[in-house]
């Protein structure tokens, strides 16, 4: 009985000293699976669905301060803000100055839990909808539009907790000259810097799946599994 409540309360101290920014989201796809830890970073003060341009900036800003370079990809991470842990979709770098004209586009279809927050930028020029059924998921279905030589595009979702998935399809309408062959990069925090943890390419049918899942950090997992080992054992 003493060594259950010793792992318990270990288990509570590990759970209250991993930090925020600690938080890691999984991904599969169809070549296997990785992590992706996150860091935080300061967006999303305005109110939903507005991915502001600034915002959108900032964000290719700090990562081309880690040598990421973000033009020509599709980058994916996931970072803490105002509205907790979410997983940010950039698409092309933008640049700070808003969209000027629109020469690619791109198709994306996403679905989450629906007690998630959502913001994409240029909401109210892209052409894109919310679907949200009764039954605990929502959808969105989007086609970015933006200018591949001077302006980006991006959506996220927000509000992610432990244990809550999702899924992205992305469809390859025209960007031809405009993002890389390789044109999905996977971004996580490792060692006080951002870095790119994978990278993919749309198949020879111009399309991309995978999902996701925010897991728990190591300390807790390891704990977990210790607990439960244990108690079987005692059990036996």
């Amino acid at each position: 009985m003493q060594t259950t409540k010793t792992l318990i309360t270990s288990i509570l101290t590990c759970l209250i000293a991993v930090p925020a920014s600690a938080s890691i989201i999984q991904i599969s796809n169809a070549s296997g699976s990785f992590e992706l830890r996150s860091n935080a970073m300061n967006l999303f003060n305005d109110s939903s669905p507005n991915f502001s341009t600034s915002d959108l900036a900032s964000v290719h800003s700090t990562l081309n301060s880690s040598g990421i370079t973000t033009d020509g990809k599709i980058t994916l991470l996931p970072v803490h803000t105002t509205q907790g842990l979410s997983f940010l979709t950039l698409i092309d770098r933008e640049y700070g100055g808003g969209d000027i004209g629109a020469d690619t586009s791109l198709g994306v279809t996403s679905t989450a839990s629906n007690s998630l927050g959502m913001f994409i930028n240029d909401s109210a020029n892209d052409t894109w909808q919310l679907i949200e059924p009764p039954f605990g998921s929502q959808t969105l279905g989007a086609t970015f539009m933006w200018d591949g030589a001077t302006s980006g595009d991006g959506f996220a979702w927000s509000n992610l907790l432990q244990g809550d998935n999702f899924s992205y399809s992305f469809v390859d309408i025209d960007t031809v000259g405009v993002i890389d062959a390789e044109a999905f990069q996977f971004i996580g925090w490792s060692n006080d810097s951002w870095d790119i943890v994978s990278t993919n390419s749309f198949k020879a049918d111009g399309s991309i799946v995978f999902t996701g899942m925010v897991i728990p950090t190591p300390p807790v997992a390891i704990l977990l599994s210790t607990f439960v080992l244990g108690h079987r054992r005692r059990r036996h």
